[in-house]
């Protein structure tokens, strides 16, 4: 339970953020933005991913990132389905790039935060 646990959650804080940011900023994340908006989302994204793939790792209580693996997974599923549906587009394209990554850096920043113990 806590493994699914952790993997809902952490898609959640993933996804919540990039809607909120969205929400908040007033684009549409399936439309062209200025340089300077794509970069900020780019890194707010990256920073969420990597904090959603610890928070998975963390509740999920294991020590092997599975839970990460799967919010990566997930995260990496959801932007490919998306952009088939709706057309490629920046924000899809780097979420498979570089976010889905960050999750799985953030799921191996807490192996070695529990590594150290």
């Amino acid at each position: 339970m806590r493994f699914v646990s952790g993997v809902i959650l952490g898609y959640l804080i993933f996804a919540g953020a990039a809607f909120l940011m969205f929400r908040i900023t007033g684009h549409d994340p399936h439309a062209p933005a200025s340089i300077s908006f794509e970069i900020g989302a780019i890194v707010f994204g990256v920073l969420f991913a990597a904090l959603a793939g610890f928070i998975a790792s963390f509740i999920g209580g294991r020590r092997d990132m599975m839970a990460a693996k799967c919010v990566a997974v997930i995260l990496a599923l959801v932007a490919i389905v998306s952009a088939i549906a709706t057309g490629f587009s920046w924000s899809q394209v780097w979420a498979v790039i570089a976010m889905a990554p960050a999750v799985l850096l953030g799921g191996w920043m807490y192996r070695i935060k529990v590594s150290d113990r």
